[in-house]
This record gives structure tokens, sequence and C-alpha cells, in this order.
């Protein structure tokens, strides 16, 4: 999409609000297996092969993780 490669992924979690992303998001959280373990794998990864990364979710609803390079 204008000259950039973006790559969507799609998680099926229940969904999370903008406050917890932004908790999520700090490399100084904690994490367990049943919050916010998508958000730490795809940040893990678009910092792995240099991508940006923004995140959009409903809470009750999956979650778009969207990886910009």
């Amino acid at each position: 999409q204008n000259g950039r490669t973006i790559l969507s992924i799609t998680d099926n979690g229940p969904g999370i609000s903008e406050d917890y992303i932004k908790i999520l998001n700090a490399p100084a959280t904690t994490i367990n297996a049943k919050t916010g373990f998508g958000l730490h794998l795809i940040r893990d990864l678009a910092k792995a092969i240099n991508c940006s990364i923004t995140v959009e979710s409903t809470p009750g609803k999956s979650t778009v993780f969207y990886l910009y390079k």
C-alpha cells in the first residue's frame, strides 16, 4: 500500500481497551498466557524484522495488529 508492505494479523481473543494496549506495549510489562500474549508476540516480531506496529481492538471482539515496513 503506497509503496509499503503491510502485514495484518488478527487474533480471536476477547479484544483489549486502548489503555490496556498502552500498558502491554511497555517493554517492562510482564505478561501471562491469559492476557496480552498476542500483543507481546507481535511486538517482538515487529522489532525482529524492523517494522512499525499499530493495534486496533474493540473489547469483546478480536484484535488486529498491523506491521508496516
